[in-house]
């Protein structure tokens, strides 16, 4: 399979669309996927960029255009993508994660992996690899709830609850869905949270809440909407919601991220230092950092929508997950 879609791809252009995105891992992440693939070692060209964008229009018109009219620094090389730091820096931060060939025990969870969340969709529903170039893209805050129109097809529930956050362009048109509620669900499942067997606690109203509602509704979970600056809209997971204690919660607060509830899982992630080892004890701890999440819904970016075929073939969400820290440390050394 790996080998039949090197031979159909040419060029995967990629962003991470919101503001800010400065600082954004998921192009870090986008890289380590390809590299772990073998995909940028073959015949596969990847660029990414980051679009600093407030309106769902600028994020399409990068799309388009194929470019931004400034390329903004990123911070984890304090230059643009594109640039020679940043490419040798990538290279640098790829070969050092490529050498991590298992999660680390930090992370890994005794399970037999069945604990990624399945999807109802059709994958016949989803487009052919008709075109040699494609353009993938991330969504982040505030561009995940703008997106309406007809001519983007939807490949879930996602645009109807507004909560959109990774677009496909095949060639022909542009392909959606929203993946940060199945992310939710497989780091809880990993961290042995079955969503039918708990009470999920949400805090916050946004995107990604909305998204995780639905995710966790439709899997047999309970939800206690906490509350926070926006409050959950009403939606397909009306009848889960409850008001006993949360078991475990997701909290969709970026001001609130040492708030105390049990077996929290922040949606944001926080500047980390010291060496990868330390970094690894810190993310196995509750609260939880938001790049558990991070990795867990980019994984469902590829599964879903932009590389369906290629599921059996992606990392495991700690192996990643691992990598992730790895390549981050050695991005810091040059900071």
């Amino acid at each position: 399979m790996l080998e039949g879609f090197t031979k159909s791809m040419g060029d995967i252009r990629y962003a991470i669309a919101g503001s800010p995105v400065k600082h954004s891992l998921s192009p870090l992440l986008t890289a380590l996927v390809c590299d772990a693939l073998g995909l940028t070692r073959g015949p596969v060209s990847l660029h990414m960029e980051l679009v600093d964008a407030t309106r769902i229009s600028d994020a399409l018109a990068w799309g388009y255009a194929g470019a931004v009219p400034q390329p903004m620094e990123w911070d984890s090389t304090q230059s643009p993508f594109g640039k020679f730091r940043t490419t040798a820096l990538l290279e640098k931060a790829m070969t050092s994660a490529r050498q991590i060939e298992e999660g680390s025990p930090y992370l890994t969870q005794e399970h037999d992996g069945s604990n990624i969340p399945t999807f109802n969709f059709e994958l016949d529903a989803l487009p052919t690899r008709m075109f040699k170039n494609e353009i993938w893209m991330n969504l982040t805050s505030p561009l995940k709830h703008q997106l309406d129109s007809d001519a983007v097809v939807c490949i879930d529930q996602s645009m109807e609850y507004k909560s959109i956050n990774a677009l496909r362009w095949d060639g022909k048109g542009w392909w959606c869905g929203g993946f940060d509620g199945l992310g939710v669900c497989e780091v809880f499942q990993h961290l042995g949270f079955e969503p039918n067997q708990h009470v999920l606690g949400i805090i916050g109203g946004g995107g990604a809440a909305r998204s995780t509602a639905a995710a966790w509704a439709e899997r047999g979970g309970r939800i206690n909407s906490i509350g926070g600056r926006r409050e959950l809209m009403n939606g397909p997971w009306d009848q889960a919601l409850t008001d006993d204690e949360a078991n475990i919660t997701v909290n969709f607060e970026p001001a609130d991220v040492n708030a105390e509830h049990p077996n929290l899982l922040n949606g944001i992630y926080v500047e980390m230092e010291g060496p990868a080892e330390e970094r690894l004890r810190q993310l196995a701890q509750p609260p939880y950092d938001g790049r558990w999440l991070l990795v867990a819904q980019h994984l469902a970016c590829w599964r879903w929508l932009w590389a369906p075929e290629l599921a059996d073939s992606l990392p495991s969400l700690d192996l990643l997950l691992t990598r992730l820290v790895e390549a981050e440390t050695t991005l810091a050394e040059y900071a």
